[in-house]
């Protein structure tokens, strides 16, 4: 049996992840969301897939009014904005600042995010080396850290190349990005909007931008030579939702759709990571 409080800080991106392996865990468990502008996403598919949960302010857990039973397996989940993802450093100081402020409530940490650009950036290392407090994330089969979403998603950054030269001119969807994909193309809004604005009606005819919203990116697909979108099928998270969005997102792009061949997505990641968060706390 597991005991103890374990802290998740989970980008959205890995909503479906958490989600999956928490429905395939049979353990008894009192799953606690920390109320922000963040967690939308994630309650939505705890209420989805029936897993019961509570919830509580952030600021109840900094004042240490968080005190569940220890005898029992507690799991308190804290969900980060995901526009950081094209924020790096401010990335990796939010993320340090938010494990600094919830150690004193969690006996190890799970760490539902990627690197993001924050090259080498070993957050358990961290977490154990400055906080004294164990901690997991995404690693590939090698043990290698996954560099971001897209990495867990396949097994890896190995994995990655090869998947970049089988499916060279793609624009690589999985289910939580294609559910989630409006919010995370907005994260880097304030920079396209101000070039965006800085372009004329005749530049953009001259450029051949089209005047609506997604034109802009439609024009950085053209020339980049993108021609398809890549299905890649988790085969968790929202299976009608992520079809559907799928289409969408290839139909607002002008892109087709080309489903990754059998083999491509992996459960190695997600599966490992929740076993190993399991694995810090007392048995």
């Amino acid at each position: 049996m597991t005991k103890g409080i374990l802290g998740i800080i989970i980008c959205p991106m890995f909503d479906d992840n958490l989600v999956y392996s928490l429905s395939k865990d049979g353990e008894k468990k009192n799953v606690t969301v920390i109320n922000n502008e963040n967690n939308g996403s994630l309650i939505s598919k705890l209420e989805k897939f029936g897993i019961e949960y509570n919830t509580i302010e952030w600021s109840d857990v900094l004042v240490r009014r968080y005190n569940p039973s220890r005898d029992e397996f507690n799991i308190l989940i804290l969900a980060i904005n995901l526009g950081l993802h094209s924020k790096p450093k401010e990335l990796k100081s939010k993320v340090e600042e938010l494990a600094k402020d919830m150690a004193p409530a969690v006996d190890a940490f799970g760490f539902y995010l990627g690197m993001c650009g924050n090259y080498g950036w070993d957050i358990p290392a961290w977490s154990e080396s400055i906080l004294g407090k164990k901690g997991t994330m995404f690693y590939d089969a090698h043990g290698n850290l996954c560099d971001d979403c897209v990495g867990a998603a396949i097994g890896g950054g190995p994995r990655y190349l090869e998947l970049q030269k089988a499916y060279t001119g793609h624009f690589y969807l999985f289910p939580a990005m294609a559910t989630n994909f409006d919010d995370f193309m907005n994260a880097d809004q304030a920079d396209s909007l101000a070039t965006q604005a800085s372009l004329t009606d005749e530049m953009r005819a001259e450029l051949g931008i089209d005047p609506d919203k997604d034109g802009y990116l439609r024009w950085l697909l053209r020339l980049g030579e993108y021609k398809n979108v890549l299905k890649i099928d988790t085969g968790i998270g929202d299976r009608e939702k992520f079809d559907e969005k799928v289409n969408e997102v290839a139909k607002r792009m002008a892109l087709g759709v080309v489903t990754a061949e059998d083999g491509w997505a992996t459960l190695q990641p997600t599966d490992d990571i929740y076993n190993r968060c399991k694995a810090l706390l007392p048995q």
